[in-house]
């Protein structure tokens, strides 16, 4: 059976224009803030392609970023800029990784210098259910860029004494230069051994609770 592109983005424009509502009520039940503004309500055409469905449902303009903010399920949600993370503990780290992306291939290496992610959410204080086994280590860390490139981590991998090698770091420079196209802010994970965890141009951090054993996926 053949289907039409044109009938496909149909299909993929209107599977977004139902699930929108969805993923808002569900990040709202997180405690996510600032996802609703990014959202585009208004009716989309019916020959876009999912690309420019991507971009018209959610605002992803892409391009460098000067802040991101840290939030969901925590109790003390902050805004960073480069000033700001410049304040934190340093964190050096040199790191080879392979790229994969479309734009690039090969090995990047370099000496990133940044605050690790843990100890950024250790400040916001991640909000714990005592009646839950190790609840800390079954968080879900949802990384965003400024194009909606996304990425997970969980905090079993950023606790220093269970991750190991996965000291996520939120780095600001590379070999003592500021980054620019990546955004003043970018994800660097010796831990992994290529690159597609890197999330470059950071808008958002978010800490999620997965659903329970019990409970109905969202």
């Amino acid at each position: 059976m053949i289907v039409s592109a044109r009938l496909m983005s149909i299909v993929f424009v209107g599977f977004l224009g139902c699930s929108s509502a969805i993923l808002t009520d569900s990040l709202k039940a997180q405690g996510i803030e600032g996802l609703e503004a990014a959202q585009n309500t208004q009716p989309a055409p019916m020959n876009m392609s999912p690309e420019e469905a991507r971009k018209h449902f959610f605002n992803c303009p892409g391009g460098p970023s000067t802040q991101f903010h840290l939030g969901g399920k925590v109790k003390n949600p902050r805004t960073f800029s480069l000033d700001t993370l410049r304040g934190q503990p340093t964190q050096t780290t040199v790191w080879a990784f392979y790229r994969s992306g479309a734009s690039s291939t090969g090995f990047e290496t370099g000496e990133w210098t940044g605050t690790l992610l843990y100890d950024l959410l250790q400040q916001a204080q991640i909000m714990l259910n005592a009646g839950i086994k190790s609840d800390l280590n079954r968080k879900v860390i949802l990384v965003t860029g400024s194009d909606c490139y996304q990425q997970a981590f969980s905090m079993g991998e950023l606790v220093p004494a269970i991750g190991g090698q996965h000291q996520v770091t939120v780095a600001y420079a590379k070999d003592g230069v500021l980054l620019s196209s990546d955004g003043f802010a970018r994800i660097i994970n010796p831990g992994d051994k290529s690159g597609a965890r890197n999330v470059s141009n950071i808008i958002r951090i978010q800490v999620i609770d997965p659903p329970l054993p019990h409970q109905a996926p969202n």
